[in-house]
């Protein structure tokens, strides 16, 4: 059958522009002229190994292709579906500004190939599956939603939460990790019943009518849902609509964020405090799709680094010049093979940074990288951003008063005290939960030393959800903490968090019998009492100087 390179043909000047020089291909670029250096760009070739993988060796192949040099066979069907167009080489060519585009020249060699009945039997079961499915799984369109019991889903929003099929298919913990964010934001929002697929893949695979056809049912349905902001967590999805969709009638009345920039400016407005369990270094791996293609750096990072008792650490390839994952273009369909290999390399770049938890923001990349790692050493943990965050995500604790009066008798030092933590609970978020303190009040501090008995006591418990205060002491407190009146007076004017554990630490450190004073008496060994984190509150009270100190 004779191949007619109609879309090609119109990037055709592309070949002539090549100056041949291999920045694209071997060591990135090295010269004084360059950007900067680039280790291996091209993630196909560093696996494959032949020039004819990298973008010059593809200019290279396209130009006798075009010249009738090269025949339309089964070889050359497998070569043009192994580019994960992923544009590593438009970062790394000087050619132009903004490098030659050889992902968009193998994409428009796909179009004509499929055009002219040239396509792989792997890719068609795919597309068959998107236009009878609306996914490209061969799963029950009704079954989309079900790990939520498609309680989102509703006829009328302003933002839709536009899942995709790798997340709501293949990557569940991904998809339930954007809802639950977006409920916890408290973002009022919805999702499609029949949400079905954005096309992405119709594209990268060259089903150009296809994908018209497609775009303009998602089109539709927004428009519909009486939708004016569309929210992703899948960098495919995000590329499609932002890219793809720009010739689509009606899609500039849509406004597409991705799940980490609709978050992260909604951080900014709201802050919300995140904090992993135990301490971890994590790194981030940039999505062609959500970083080069869509000029999407700053969002996650800037979400990453929020989270505390966290290091965030960059891999040496990061931002535009990130290494693929190997998923893209069709590859993980055509040449799963190929693609895991391209993962492993991704993972081992994380490892020797000795990452944690390696994150990203698509699907497709959370899911090859997984697969990247079969049979390693290593406990290298791949996650998506979004069940980063919504695990992460500290709830805002409860406080709550016991006893006669609750919440506490105001017209008594330990009642305002009792009313006061009720209403900052988050002053014990540090503490890990059934840690116990007890809180005794004296008039002068001679009485503490007289092991006089208090003019009032009260214990504060760290629940799950957070604090229970209950008058009197407890049957087996951590520590005790013995106040003057005149500093819980004052203490219980302070406006926040941190005012309240500077005013405690001038108490400790500056005590004065008019002015006030503070005092522990400690019930279990300084170094338990840090790992159960009372050490927190001590730093931030400027009163944990060694390890004698708590």
């Amino acid at each position: 059958m004779t191949v007619k390179f109609t879309q090609l043909e119109k990037l055709e000047h592309y070949i002539d522009i090549c100056g041949r020089c291999g920045d694209c291909s071997t060591s990135g670029t090295q010269m004084s002229t360059a950007k900067r250096h680039v280790d291996r760009p091209c993630p196909v070739k560093n696996v494959l190994g032949y020039e004819a993988y990298s973008a010059r060796g593809r200019i290279m192949v396209l130009k006798n292709v075009l010249g009738g040099k090269l025949k339309i066979n089964k070889e050359m069907l497998d070569w043009a579906y192994s580019c994960t167009t992923c544009a590593s080489c438009k970062e790394t060519c000087l050619a132009i500004d903004g490098g030659i585009d050889t992902p968009a020249m193998m994409e428009a060699l796909r179009s004509d190939l499929v055009e002219s009945g040239n396509v792989l039997g792997k890719h068609k079961e795919v597309i068959d599956s998107i236009v009878e499915n609306g996914n490209p799984y061969g799963e029950p369109a009704a079954k989309r939603l079900d790990f939520i019991k498609g309680r989102h889903a509703t006829a009328k929003a302003d933002v839709l939460l536009f899942l995709g099929c790798t997340a709501s298919y293949r990557e569940p913990a991904m998809a339930a990790g954007a809802v639950a964010l977006l409920d916890k934001l408290g973002v009022p929002y919805a999702m499609l019943d029949g949400e079905g697929c954005c096309g992405s893949i119709l594209k990268r695979y060259g089903y150009s009518t296809e994908f018209a056809s497609n775009a303009r049912r998602v089109v539709d349905a927004f428009a519909a849902a009486g939708a004016k902001t569309i929210v992703t967590p899948c960098a495919g999805c995000y590329r499609t609509f932002k890219k793809d969709y720009a010739g689509v009638e009606g899609a500039s009345n849509f406004q597409f964020k991705h799940v980490t920039e609709f978050a992260n400016d909604l951080l900014k407005a709201n802050p919300r405090e995140f904090k992993l369990k135990q301490h971890a270094r994590i790194s981030y791996h940039d999505p062609c799709h959500l970083g080069r293609h869509a000029g999407v750096y700053e969002a996650p990072r800037d979400l990453l680094k929020g989270i505390q008792n966290a290091t965030f650490v960059e891999l040496d390839a990061s931002r535009n010049f990130s290494h693929c994952c190997g998923s893209g273009g069709g590859v993980k369909s055509s040449n799963p093979e190929l693609a895991r290999e391209i993962a492993t390399n991704r993972d081992e770049e994380a490892i020797a940074k000795q990452v944690d938890i390696l994150v990203s923001a698509c699907p497709f990349c959370e899911r090859n990288l997984r697969d990247g790692l079969d049979g390693a050493s290593s406990k290298l943990r791949v996650a998506d951003v979004t069940e980063l965050l919504a695990e992460t995500m500290v709830e805002a604790l409860e406080g709550t008063v016991a006893g006669c009066g609750a919440p506490g008798d105001a017209t008594t030092a330990g009642g305002r005290y009792m009313a006061y933590l009720a209403r900052y609970p988050d002053i014990f978020s540090d503490l890990v939960q059934g840690s116990v303190m007890d809180f005794t009040i004296y008039e002068k501090i001679d009485d503490l030393q007289a092991e006089c008995d208090p003019i009032e006591a009260f214990n504060v418990l760290r629940t799950e959800r957070g604090i229970d205060i209950r008058p009197g002491r407890a049957d087996s407190a951590d520590l005790e903490l013995a106040l003057a009146v005149a500093a819980v007076e004052k203490l219980v004017t302070c406006p926040t968090k941190a005012s309240y554990a500077e005013q405690f630490g001038r108490f400790y450190n500056e005590p004065d019998e008019a002015a006030g004073w503070i005092d522990f008496v400690l019930n279990k060994r300084t170094k338990t009492l840090i790992k159960m984190g009372y050490g927190k509150f001590a730093e931030a009270a400027g009163i944990l100087e060694d390890d004698d100190a708590v």
